[in-house]
């Protein structure tokens, strides 16, 4: 059941190139959606008592070295499961326009369905090389889709972003060959699981090194300061699809190799250097902050909040305490849904006008009540309102890291300020400020019924969270206990 979440959608990429024209796009729509409906049936399904906190398990024969074909798949994993499969049908429906005046191929359909199939393996994998694997397919679709159906800058764009994540992809390769080699030279045995591995805790300028490596190889997909400038180059290239996939899911990746690897490997080093990580992390939130609020924009805007409320979600997993790893989980979902929104909402705007510029737009309110309405709804969610999504999971996460270092948390608390500092006077000046003499809001549409329908489901999954986050808290809350049970806080 578990290898069906990334062989129907990587089987159906292959048959969709095959397709053309409306064919195409419906062809590969109808995939997605199926892919969700599965994962939310696969949700459903009981999970097997000898499994314990994995759930369901699949397991194939040893090959060479110890390395296994293993899936599991948990709370955690099931979360970011839903996410990816949820924000490619949203992908797809926020694209119908631009398939409808010819700009996308098959090409473009088939791409995001093995960008959907590689993001499975990795959120599945229990196996560190077939972790790996799937890490590096991810690269493939997503330097197709900007470098080929992105903005004038897109093959520098493109070339950017597949050289910062190729290097960082290769330290991490790195850090995982020496990590099993030095299981081996301990224990005498061959393997790559996840399970065996954590809590194997080197030590020593080996350990270090190892240690470093992974933080590179996991902090470049983050992206952690200073090896995130590939990302605001990639998300105002790429198309608004991709946009919302790369912020959505993909910057999840890193954090989600912390979790699952990074943390319960090196205890004692993770706690030891809690402060300089800790210290990364809020200078994620507090330069990519300051950043945002220098962009004129908007892609570039959205695109340097997401440094900064990705710190967040790494503030709370390094305090390893159960509401900081919950908080930093659930706050990877809250982003995801809340700038999929922010970006499909720019996206309406660019196709309208080919502008992104603040000092493009003004005056809105009155031409698009219904977008001024659901941007306003997402940008109070993105600064963390009280009632809202974004509210639940940073709150969780400065809680968790308050317990850990409390300076820290009250450094970090800062950004939520300044998030209100760059969001509101953006939103202000697109929508609520005067129309300058270059203007083009008077080609500005209000929303048509699939663009309501598609901003109504996400903010609607925003107010529910933020009002009702114990459901998800619940399915989370299993994982999290085996993750911190064995904890490096002394």
């Amino acid at each position: 059941m578990l290898t069906a979440l990334w062989a129907l959608p990587a089987l159906g990429g292959v048959l969709c190139l095959f397709t053309k024209g409306e064919t195409s796009k419906r062809f590969a729509t109808t995939v997605a959606a199926a892919m969700l409906g599965y994962t939310v049936w696969l949700s459903c399904v009981p999970y097997a008592p000898e499994a314990g906190v994995w759930g369901l398990v699949e397991s194939g024969p040893a090959w060479i070295f110890g390395i296994r074909y293993q899936l599991a798949l948990d709370g955690l994993a099931l979360s970011l499961v839903w996410l990816t499969a949820f924000l490619t049908v949203v992908s797809f429906a926020a694209s119908w326009r631009g398939a409808e005046s010819g700009g996308f191929s098959a090409g473009f359909w088939s791409s995001f369905l093995f960008l959907e199939a590689a993001l499975m393996g990795v959120f599945l994998s229990r196996d560190l090389f077939v972790f790996y694997v799937f890490w590096e397919a991810t690269l493939i679709p997503m330097f197709f889709i900007i470098g080929l159906w992105g903005s004038e800058g897109r093959r520098h764009a493109a070339m950017k972003f597949f050289l910062f994540t190729f290097f960082g992809s290769l330290f991490m390769l790195v850090g995982l060959l020496a990590l099993v080699t030095h299981y081996h030279a301990v224990s005498g045995v061959w393997t790559w699981d996840m399970g065996e591995l954590a809590g194997a805790n080197p030590t020593g300028l080996a350990g270090l090194l190892m240690f470093v490596s992974l933080i590179i190889g996991f902090g470049v997909k983050i992206p952690l300061f200073p090896m995130h400038t590939w990302l605001p180059d990639a998300h105002t290239e790429a198309p608004a699809a991709g946009s919302i996939m790369l912020a959505g899911v993909m910057l999840k990746m890193g954090v989600y190799g912390f979790i699952r690897v990074l943390l319960p490997v090196f205890p004692r080093l993770s706690w030891d250097l809690l402060p300089w990580l800790g210290g990364l992390a809020c200078v994620n939130i507090l330069y990519g902050s300051l950043c945002a609020m220098q962009q004129r924009d908007l892609k570039r805007l959205i695109a340097y909040s997401s440094v900064a409320h990705l710190g967040f979600c790494v503030l709370g997993v390094l305090s390893w305490t159960p509401e900081g790893v919950a908080g930093g989980s659930l706050q990877m979902l809250n982003h995801g849904i809340t700038t999929g929104a922010l970006f499909m909402m720019i996206g309406f705007l660019y196709e309208r006008t080919h502008r992104r510029g603040l000092s493009d737009f003004g005056d809105l309110v009155t031409r698009a009540p219904w977008m001024t309405f659901f941007f306003g709804w997402a940008v109070m969610a993105s600064i963390g309102l009280p009632g809202l999504n974004g509210f639940v999971g940073e709150f969780m996460c400065l809680a968790g890291m308050a317990r850990a270092l409390p300076l820290m948390a009250m450094v970090a608390a800062i950004g939520i300020v300044l998030s209100a500092a760059y969001c509101l006077p953006a939103y202000q000046t697109v929508f609520w400020g005067a129309s300058t003499a270059g203007s083009v809001s008077s080609k500005v549409l209000d929303l048509d019924l699939r663009e309501k329908v598609l901003v109504w489901l996400l903010c609607g999954i925003m107010l529910y969270i933020g009002l009702c986050p114990t459901p998800l808290l619940d399915a989370l809350a299993p994982s999290v206990a085996s993750l911190v049970a064995d904890g490096f806080m002394p």
